[in-house]
């Protein structure tokens, strides 16, 4: 009675729904998070500490990412902390430490047999720091042709990350080699091109 006598203006009927929608989206999304398993402490530091993690070195595997290891599916109310709208399919896998920054390797399916898969770096309370798409197909146009580009990579004990380009045409039976690119995980936590001496 106290609140509601201090305010110079009565509330509406409007107002006492959005407080009832809001009560029921925190109870929704509470619910959701025990569904997931995740409990009352740090819903974010629980789903990072029960990640399984995958050794160095590691070599692409294009398609099947199924062989990398065991990936967790990431519930939807974390989705934003890696840039994503709830509605996104995520799944991620542990890395080893790059220096003090955590690393993970997140799966998303472009559709349903296409994958695209990112490393990103996570700093204090696993918040974001950056992002390095390893693995993607696309479809290619050319002036004088078509077919598909796609990336693979190859990482080393010590975190050089080399990433290679290929283009397949629709006529051949093996890809090109178009371009390769060599980044490391500096001090700050980004990834960063370096020179590849041949």
């Amino acid at each position: 009675m106290m609140v509601a006598s201090c305010g110079s203006k009565k509330k509406d009927a409007a107002y006492y729904e959005r407080m009832v929608d809001s009560i029921r989206k925190v109870e929704q999304v509470k619910e959701m998070q025990r569904q997931a398993g995740i409990t009352d402490g740090d819903p974010l530091e629980e789903f990072f500490l029960n990640l399984s993690l995958r050794t160095l070195p590691l070599q692409s595997e294009g398609r099947r990412w199924e062989r990398l290891g065991e990936f967790t599916k990431v519930p939807r109310v974390l989705n934003e902390h890696f840039g994503y709208l709830s509605n996104a399919e995520l799944q991620v896998l542990s890395m080893p430490r790059a220096g003090r920054h955590h690393v993970i390797m997140l799966l998303e399916m472009q559709d349903s047999i296409t994958p695209a898969l990112f490393l990103y770096t996570m700093g204090g309370n696993h918040h974001m720091i950056d992002q390095l798409c390893i693995y993607e197909e696309k479809a290619e146009d050319r002036p004088t042709d078509f077919g598909k580009t796609f990336m693979d990579y190859y990482i080393t004990s010590n975190w050089e990350i080399t990433l290679m380009k290929y283009y397949l045409s629709h006529e051949a039976t093996s890809p090109e080699l178009e371009e390769t690119r060599r980044y490391v995980i500096n001090k700050e936590g980004r990834f960063e091109e370096v020179v590849i001496e041949l």
